[in-house]
């Protein structure tokens, strides 16, 4: 799985669908997201106010404002990170958003998604659309055009198609 990895190609690679050649069983692998090796902020991307940044990289247009801390992450263009959030290990695809106060880590967060306030995301993929607000989603496969909001709490779903 990679940056611009769509819900089926993470479908695929969990072995769900008519289409997989593996078993029924869902085999675990590591998530093991690219290891950049430097931060890379591409032009008319915006890095501001961020106390730790940390093998990063900044697509156009994309913009990081007044985070906590931002750690081995990929920001595809018009994504962003903002007000006091902690990340680590995270993809971003186009137009993502993760904002005020929330706390992501090892998660694939695909376009259009908007994780925040005060949210807690870890070991997750989020499809497109998708929008997480004052919850914690732990360990899941979210699928496209879903919403969780007020105290959520959401732990092992595997909800490929929303």
């Amino acid at each position: 799985v990679h940056v611009e990895s769509t819900m089926i190609d993470v479908c695929h690679k969990l072995g769900m669908g008519s289409q997989s050649t593996s078993s029924s069983k869902f085999h675990y692998q590591a998530y093991r997201p690219t290891q950049l090796v430097m931060n890379t902020v591409c032009t008319d991307a915006a890095v501001r106010h961020t106390p730790k940044l940390c093998n990063v990289y900044v697509s156009s247009n994309a913009s990081i404002d007044a985070a906590t801390s931002v750690t081995n992450a990929i920001l595809l263009p018009e994504s962003s990170i903002d007000k006091s959030c902690t990340v680590d290990n995270a993809y971003l695809q186009w137009k993502a958003e993760i904002t005020t106060n929330s706390s992501v880590s090892s998660t694939i967060v695909m376009e259009c998604v908007a994780i925040g306030p005060n949210s807690f995301v870890s070991n997750t993929v989020l499809g497109p659309d998708s929008h997480l607000s004052t919850g914690e989603c732990h360990c899941s496969l979210i699928g496209p055009n879903t919403n969780s909001h007020h105290q959520s709490l959401i732990i092992s779903v595997l909800w490929p198609l929303g």
